[in-house]
């Protein structure tokens, strides 16, 4: 089979999806978990429990199993030539088309990098899937120019960059002008950016007539940052809920954030004194790195309300932190979600800023730019919300790295 009849493959099998019930998904999953069991049997950290139930299985910390990668993979390779293979992709090696290839990508703090490993076939499944997920139908039939603003270029994507596709990595390293040359130059209808970068090109005026469509991914985006990116670009960015762990997520025409429920077996553990819960999740299509009762960190709240766009996959509302962000103290927990709610009531979208969580106060950083009132009114505004002093700088600067951490508990 060829990669462009595998990659037509997944993009039915995942707009059928689109159309099932609760029930018809369920079943779909408890026949991908049956087919995922060779691999299994041949993951050295799996094989012991290889044929049994998923909720026989143990739940596992990622940052445990970034400690060997050897142990996690069906195909036999050490932590050694896995990560090997990983940093050559990060110097440009690329992998060839029909080969294995691995990569890094970073983790929210910035310092913490996760490895994954696919075949072909499992590259073609995450394009068909995002394809079919992303775009109406219609699409396809024309012919499109993809840009991915992103850390690291990898085969993953430029595997469907045949045909009537066109692929251009633009590092997130590059300038800011730089960056905005390329895109013009390229004039992309398709555009895959981090939300903070999506708002240093809107704020820098940068024109794409041809864009049609916007995706934003990486780290959380709130509702301000989405109106004011609208604003400026003239489309509202879409979310994509993408992790080292797999494609967990995306936006619905209707705006809903559906997770992938046709591929994923993902469990949601409650947080202690809060709404909300972390994923465990399962990816019921990767064999080669097999992802079994992952512990994420990301803080996720369910969204009841019925979706018009008819997929049955469940709706959680925009991922705005991380679960070890979570503010405690005294007077219980303060959520990502209410910081950023609390902060951005009053700023808006326009100025960047940071809020530092610890049990006795926080420290309310914004850019020296920010009108001093509002400054005063968002840190007055943070303190009613946290329940506790907060100590407001004027001194954060740009953002750097591949991503941004808006919401930060530092009190261990």
């Amino acid at each position: 089979m060829t990669q462009a009849s595998r990659i037509l493959a997944a993009w039915w099998r995942t707009r059928t999806a689109l159309r099932q019930s609760p029930e018809r998904l369920a079943e779909g999953r408890l026949r991908a978990w049956t087919a995922l069991q060779p691999a299994l049997a041949r993951t050295p950290a799996l094989v012991a429990f290889a044929g049994q139930p998923l909720d026989n299985f143990p739940i596992t910390d990622i940052a445990d199993l970034r400690h060997d990668y050897g142990a996690w993979n069906s195909l036999g390779l050490s932590d050694r030539e896995l990560r090997a293979m990983a940093d050559a992709a990060e110097a440009g090696e690329q992998a060839a088309p029909g080969a294995l290839s691995a990569g890094w990508s970073t983790g929210s703090g910035g310092t913490t990098r996760g490895l994954f490993v696919a075949s072909p076939a499992e590259r073609a499944e995450y394009i068909g899937q995002s394809l079919a997920r992303l775009l109406p139908a219609r699409a396809l039939l024309r012919r499109q120019r993809i840009a991915l603003h992103l850390r690291a270029g990898n085969v993953l994507y430029s595997d469907a960059g045949r045909g009537r596709i066109a692929f251009r990595h633009i590092p997130l390293a590059s300038q800011l002008a730089e960056t905005s040359a390329a895109l013009e130059a390229f004039a992309p209808t398709i555009l895959i950016a981090p939300p903070h970068r999506l708002l240093a090109l809107a704020e820098a005026g940068v024109r794409l007539p041809a864009l049609r469509h916007l995706f934003c991914g990486s780290e959380p985006i709130s509702a301000a940052e989405r109106s004011l990116v609208a604003a400026r670009l003239g489309l509202g960015p879409r979310a994509i809920y993408q992790a080292t762990e797999g494609f967990l997520g995306a936006e619905c025409r209707a705006g809903r954030l559906h997770l992938n429920d046709h591929v994923l077996a993902i469990e949601l553990e409650p947080v202690a004194g809060t709404p909300g819960f972390r994923p465990i999740i399962t990816d019921l299509k990767r064999a080669s790195q097999p992802v079994v009762r992952l512990r994420g960190d990301d803080y996720l709240e369910l969204d009841p309300r019925p979706c018009p766009c008819g997929f049955a996959g469940r709706v959680i509302r925009p991922v705005e932190g991380r679960v070890a962000d979570i503010w405690r103290g005294s007077a219980g927990c303060v959520t990502p979600p209410q910081i950023v709610a609390a902060v951005e009531g009053v700023l808006g979208a326009g100025h960047r800023w940071q809020a530092v969580g610890e049990l006795a106060r926080a420290v309310l950083r914004v850019a020296p730019d920010c009108p001093p009132a509002q400054a005063e009114a968002a840190a007055q505004a943070l303190a009613a919300a946290a329940a506790r002093p907060v100590e407001l700088r004027r001194d954060l600067p740009e953002w750097s790295g591949s991503k941004r951490r808006k919401v930060v508990w530092a009190d261990g």
